[in-house]
């Protein structure tokens, strides 16, 4: 019971720091993606060292905020675009540190080092700049992308855990199932008729579009990170969030569906 009461007073708080952010102000928005993107490298980071040895968590930080404050100036009109050619030298900067520091296995360093912006920075962006498809910041939008997600996550636990009999990945989730997978999926494309009918911003294809997305996306992103912690032997990946593990945990399908939904309202908007 206490560790139901702890998950759902976390849960609670998380929900309303996000909602509240979106609807608050976008700057406020901006500023809670880039909490959640420092403390998610920083995570993710660990966890690779756990496996794999030092990183330069340095240069990660450093890159995936660069990228983070460029999109803000950008959406905000302060810069011109081609300012993002600064991202280059900052690219280069863990080759020439592990050029100058020596040592066994530089490009391992490396790799890990380039993996951790643009596993959660760069998706976090994404996410921040979905807000702004049809010009100015539309709160609206982001709210419908996370009610998705949740109405994904939920669906999928509801009917995976009433029905479920089918492996959808037994290797990498073994309590995933195809039951549970097409639950949320039918569970996402309901609630993205309401969103529509409820803000009329796009149009209803492009919201059913963005359910199957994010249904199919999020479900990837959730097998990822639990490769992730199969990979590092640990069953959640931080514990900043009470009942609920770490910043993997709770953005895992974020990550990857943000990117392909923003891809999406770019396209057919």
């Amino acid at each position: 019971m206490n560790n139901f009461i702890q998950r759902t007073l976390t849960g609670t708080l998380f929900v309303a720091a996000v909602a509240g952010s979106i609807f608050f102000h976008h700057i406020a928005f901006f500023l809670v993606c880039l909490l959640v993107a420092v403390l998610g490298m920083i995570e993710l980071g660990s966890l690779l060292e756990r496996k794999y040895g030092s990183l330069n968590i340095f240069a990660s930080i450093l890159l995936g905020l660069s990228f983070q404050i460029l999109v803000f100036l950008d959406s905000e009109g302060m810069i011109e675009r081609s300012w993002f050619v600064v991202l280059m030298p900052l690219v280069w900067l863990p080759f020439i540190y592990e050029l100058f520091k020596g040592g066994e296995h530089p490009f391992q360093r490396i790799a890990l080092t380039l993996l951790v912006p643009i596993y959660i920075s760069l998706p976090l962006s994404f996410l921040y700049l979905t807000g702004f498809v049809l010009g100015s910041f539309e709160a609206s939008i982001i709210l419908g992308f996370f009610i998705l997600v949740w109405c994904n996550d939920s669906g999928a636990y509801l009917v995976g855990v009433s029905i479920g009999k089918h492996k959808l990945y037994e290797r990498i989730s073994p309590k995933k199932t195809w039951e549970g997978f097409i639950g949320g999926v039918l569970f996402t494309i309901v609630a993205a008729v309401f969103i529509f009918r409820l803000t009329d911003i796009a149009s209803l294809g492009v919201w059913i579009g963005a359910a199957i997305l994010v249904s199919t996306f999020g479900t990837i992103g959730d097998l990822v990170e639990s490769m992730l912690k199969r990979n590092v032997d640990i069953k959640d990946s931080g514990s900043i969030l009470p009942g609920h593990g770490g910043i993997l945990d709770r953005f895992d399908a974020v990550l990857f569906a943000a990117p392909m939904v923003f891809a999406l309202f770019v396209l057919f908007t």
